[in-house]
């Protein structure tokens, strides 16, 4: 899978590809593969995904940025997801204050942006933790569009 993974650029693959190769897969597949192609790389990827499966009559009167904190072999990989005015852009790095902050490991959070899990199973179990605004936090995935794993 390794060699497979390396040859992989994260930007020639859609959302839905994306969901596809972590439905088939076990926790340490994930890893390895995500780990081989580049965690940053990929959660780069990923993260564009948001603006592209932004819905803005979903978040019709956000005004918010939300702060996701992806750890990684006990590296942070801090991302700011900001929602205005009907349009989201998402950028690496650490918002001023934001409404909300999930903090979760990058297996977890890859099962919750493809839909495998939710926010509330992974809170539930420890997996994620949330800090800042816990009413607003529910409703951030139902902002985007789930990708459909084939």
């Amino acid at each position: 899978m390794s060699d497979e993974a390396a040859a992989i650029d994260p930007q020639d693959i859609s959302p839905e590809q994306f969901a596809q190769m972590v439905a088939g897969a076990s926790d340490d597949q994930i890893e390895e593969a995500i780990r081989t192609v580049g965690t940053e790389r990929t959660l780069d990827r990923i993260f564009q995904g948001f603006e592209e499966r932004f819905q803005p009559d979903m978040a019709q009167g956000v005004d918010a940025d939300i702060q996701f904190v992806v750890t990684d072999q006990g590296a942070e990989h801090p991302y700011t997801v900001s929602i205005k005015d009907g349009v989201c852009k998402a950028s690496r790095g650490l918002a001023d204050s934001p409404k909300v902050t999930l903090t979760l490991g990058l297996v977890p959070f890859a099962r919750m942006v493809t839909g495998q899990t939710n926010g509330m199973q992974l809170f539930m179990t420890g997996k994620l933790k949330v800090s800042g605004d816990l009413m607003f936090a529910p409703r951030i995935m139902n902002f985007f569009e789930p990708p459909k794993a084939a």
